[in-house]
């Protein structure tokens, strides 16, 4: 029961996310809708011009044309510059760039868990738990990458909170546990209950967020990204209304029999990618079960080795003065979409407080 709500929570705003994407990402291309491609085939067909016929099964010319090496290019170009002056240690110029991506865009998770990757390099343990707490939220905690919990318990360890540690593993293991299986299954067959129902309901290309958001759940982070994935998506979900079209109309044997094999050709590729895009996944969880276990560790021997902690090393946290135009709560452990992105931290040797601001 408690997965079935914390799943409904995340497709609920996940679904909002795409909408603002949609509506505020420049750069996507025009949707090729599967159905209008199967009418213009049909038309095709009935010209009796077997070129024009031909030319609608150019799979090439179609990925081309629905497929663009671009989409949120503005994000996406953000997120390589932030990349690159982070390696070279100029945090605070790559958090410029982290902040330029919106909360629509699909490299929104991404920019956040390395802009909490930036303060910790800063040695700002506050502003790093604060982006933790927006990936680690009911709305998101099962979708987003799994370093995103090694990010908070490494923090929550440097600043001494072992109480904290131990519930963000807690969280960690509620939330991915299941997803972590369900992709590391799929590393190994290719295919699961979830891709097959992304599948069928995908109707246009690029696909969005939007268009795959329950599969998010059991899928590796951003599959639906993949270029190679998606090109053999569009050759399938073409030859799947090609053959619907023909088998109709009985006619061009040879061609069903072409499609057909194209088709299945598309299958066993996207299975491969899949598997592929899995295991890469499936790799990386188990190097971050291996860091999460190793923190759980170090957090218990310091506890044995200092039940005394001195009561001065802790010291209340004080906020920043707010403005008039901000409303402050205090934390309860269910934000609104809207305050998402939106925390301050008070943590000095240990966390005291968490307030959420709008």
């Amino acid at each position: 029961m408690d997965f079935m709500i914390s799943g409904n929570l995340f497709l609920k705003n996940i679904l909002m996310m795409a909408l603002v994407s949609s509506a505020s990402v420049a750069g996507a291309a025009d949707k090729l809708s599967i159905k209008d491609w199967g009418k213009s085939f049909e038309t095709a067909l009935n010209s009796k011009n077997s070129g024009d016929a031909l030319k609608l099964l150019d799979f090439k010319s179609l990925e081309k044309d629905a497929l663009p090496k671009c989409v949120d290019c503005s994000s996406k170009d953000a997120m390589k510059k932030a990349r690159v002056l982070f390696a070279k240690g100029n945090f605070d110029e790559s958090l410029k760039l982290y902040n330029q991506v919106p909360k629509g865009s699909d490299y929104w998770f991404q920019a956040i868990e390395e802009k909490g990757w930036a303060y910790f390099r800063q040695n700002d343990s506050e502003k790093a738990l604060a982006q933790t707490k927006t990936l680690v939220s009911p709305q998101f905690g099962e979708v987003v990458n799994s370093e995103a919990y090694f990010l908070r318990s490494l923090t929550q360890l440097r600043i001494c909170d072992y109480k904290g540690v131990f519930e963000t593993h807690e969280i960690f293991k509620e939330r991915q546990k299941a997803r972590i299986l369900e992709v590391q299954n799929l590393s190994k067959t290719g295919m699961n209950a979830a891709f097959a129902k992304a599948l069928t309901k995908v109707t246009s290309f690029p696909v969005k967020a939007s268009d795959v958001a329950e599969s998010l759940l059991d899928l590796p982070v951003l599959y639906y990204k993949d270029t190679e994935l998606q090109g053999q998506m569009l050759r399938f979900k073409v030859a799947e209304k090609a053959l619907e079209v023909l088998q109709n109309r009985g006619t061009h044997p040879t061609l069903q029999s072409q499609v057909t094999k194209i088709q299945q050709d598309s299958l066993d590729k996207m299975k491969s990618r899949l598997k592929k895009l899995a295991q890469e996944e499936t790799d990386a969880n188990f190097r971050i079960v291996q860091r999460l276990n190793l923190i759980e560790v170090e957090a218990i021997q310091r506890i044995h080795t200092d039940m005394k902690l001195a009561q001065e090393l802790y010291s209340k946290g004080d906020f920043k003065k707010t403005g008039e135009d901000q409303l402050v709560f205090m934390d309860d452990g269910r934000p609104w979409i809207d305050e998402l992105d939106k925390y301050d931290v008070a943590a000095k040797t240990c966390p005291q407080n968490i307030r959420r601001k709008m």
